[in-house]
């Protein structure tokens, strides 16, 4: 008889799967009767096993499993008020954050100091953090809770850029055929809402929740997919539909090529009904710079700029936007019309768009108030909705639409200005590994995509909040850092040639 022949298990075997499974459900049925609380924490508890056992296998396994919450955890929030009632305070957004800091801690505990200088922006990025760290503690905003609050949705997300420092050179190229997976895959429940509206459990949260107020377009409320915010699913579709993009120019057969059009051509349908404007220009500015930098000489870019200038100045001449009564004139059913409608006059007309403007009278308040009152910041969590929630009622805390009137206010000019050097130098780097790289291979086109994401992020930092998005700052840090690592290692690859 072969050594290899099956055995049937035997009773202890049998039991060791048994007796956890009997525990299991014994105490999944106490708590359904007990009450919602504790089944809400059993779950949780699940879903926080569930993403800590992958950084057992491997950091890039750890990181996977974030990654494919993250796009979920709007959904997964709003359906825990199937069985228990609304509160402000969601112990669901916890999950990430308790990973990340496991996550960090190995990292920390096998890289020692070394992981603070291991390329050539680990210095700066630290020395941000550093600041982050200790605005955190800044008294001006009221409530510590105010201070960690920040520090949940700004300072925890740099430990990304560490890890796109530890991870292999490979994941980055895996991560973004993940992002535009799930990017299409989550977008899909976006069109169920505009269709067919909102389920029960969602339009109890949207009745709730406080703080939103740009949730109503017109007689319209704006579909989230399964994002927390509309402002979310945008900057996500649009990471997904840059990366795409970015797999079809660098592909070299007719069908994978066709498929990553096809995909990315979707996302950005998708993207003009979430009626996020500031991701559109981001993604424009991304595409712009995906295709300048592929030019083989100054010659050819210039030309490249020339056609691209002349193909939008075409299209704001031919295009009439819409009025700004015509989104009021649709009806509640009119969704994707609004949207569009939306999505145009804000694209075509900018600058008359009542939300520009507003963001102006705001960042004067803020350079003729606020920052002369307290030029060394007035703590992390200023700006965010924790602090219009629980701090002290006063305006300078009132939520920001801007990360870098976030960083100034909070943290002062010098921080804000330290946060741009960063996103500028690894811009710079980027172009610099990828004009390395051999062309039209696997290498160069993920290092082209990685670099045409960072013109996208200084864009979007100036008018909006990617780097406090949940699921698109990790994403953010993590592409930083893997260029800062690239570049590293392709210092090392000359130094051993030389040698």
């Amino acid at each position: 008889m072969s050594n290899y022949a099956p055995t049937k298990p035997t009773l202890s075997q049998r039991w060791r799967v048994f007796v956890p499974l009997s525990a299991l459900s014994a105490f999944t049925s106490l708590a359904v009767v007990s009450g919602g609380q504790i089944f809400r924490g059993l779950l949780l508890g699940g879903a926080l096993w569930l993403m800590a056992v992958p950084l057992l296998y491997s950091l890039e396994a750890g990181l996977f499993a974030i990654m494919l919450f993250e796009p979920l955890r709007g959904f997964l929030r709003r359906a825990q008020f199937i069985f228990v009632e609304y509160t402000n305070t969601d112990p669901i957004h916890l999950i990430t954050p308790l990973i990340t800091l496991l996550a960090f801690a190995i990292l920390l505990w096998l890289r020692r100091e070394r992981l603070f200088r291991q390329t050539k922006l680990s210095l700066p990025v630290t020395i941000l953090a550093g600041i982050f760290l200790l605005q955190v503690f800044n008294p001006w905003q009221g409530a510590l809770f105010v201070g960690l609050s920040g520090a949940m949705f700004i300072l925890i997300p740099v430990a990304w850029f560490y890890f796109g420092q530890a991870v292999e050179a490979n994941f980055m190229g895996v991560a973004m055929r993940l992002i535009v997976a799930m990017g299409l895959v989550c977008s899909l429940h976006g069109l169920y809402q505009l269709t067919f509206g909102y389920p029960e459990f969602e339009n109890y949260w949207i009745k709730h929740t406080d703080h939103y107020e740009s949730i109503a377009v017109g007689h319209v409320t704006r579909a989230l997919a399964t994002f927390n915010s509309a402002e979310e699913w945008g900057r996500y579709v649009q990471y997904g539909a840059l990366i795409a993009f970015g797999f079809a120019l660098g592909a070299k057969q007719v069908t994978p090529r066709f498929m990553w059009l096809l995909a990315g051509t979707s996302l950005f349908g998708i993207l003009l009904i979430t009626g996020q404007r500031t991701a559109i220009f981001g993604l424009l500015a991304g595409l712009g710079i995906l295709v300048l930098i592929g030019a083989e000489s100054w010659r050819k870019a210039v030309g490249r700029a020339t056609a691209m200038a002349l193909a939008g100045a075409l299209v704001l001449i031919v295009a009439k936007p819409p009025s700004s009564r015509d989104m009021w004139e649709k009806s509640g059913d009119d969704k994707v019309e609004t949207m569009l409608s939306h999505t145009a006059r804000g694209t075509l007309q900018p600058a008359k768009e009542e939300s520009l403007q507003e963001r102006f009278r705001i960042w004067n308040r803020l350079a003729t108030k606020v920052i002369p009152s307290n030029p060394l910041g007035t703590g992390l969590g200023a700006g965010t909705v924790a602090a219009a929630r629980y701090a002290n009622p006063e305006e300078t805390l009132y939520p920001i639409d801007s990360f870098i009137a976030i960083l100034i206010v909070g943290c002062s000019l010098p921080t804000a200005i330290l946060f741009l050097w960063i996103l500028g130098r690894a811009m710079l780097i980027g172009v610099r590994i990828f004009k390395r790289a051999l062309p039209k291979t696997p290498e160069a086109t993920v290092r082209r995509i990685a670099t045409a994401i960072l013109p996208m992020l200084i864009l979007n930092s100036f008018f909006g909040l990617t780097f406090t998005i949940y699921s698109a700052a990790p994403i953010a840090w993590l592409v930083i850092g893997w260029i800062s690592a690239e570049a590293a290692r392709d210092e090392r690859w000359l130094e051993d040639a030389v040698v």
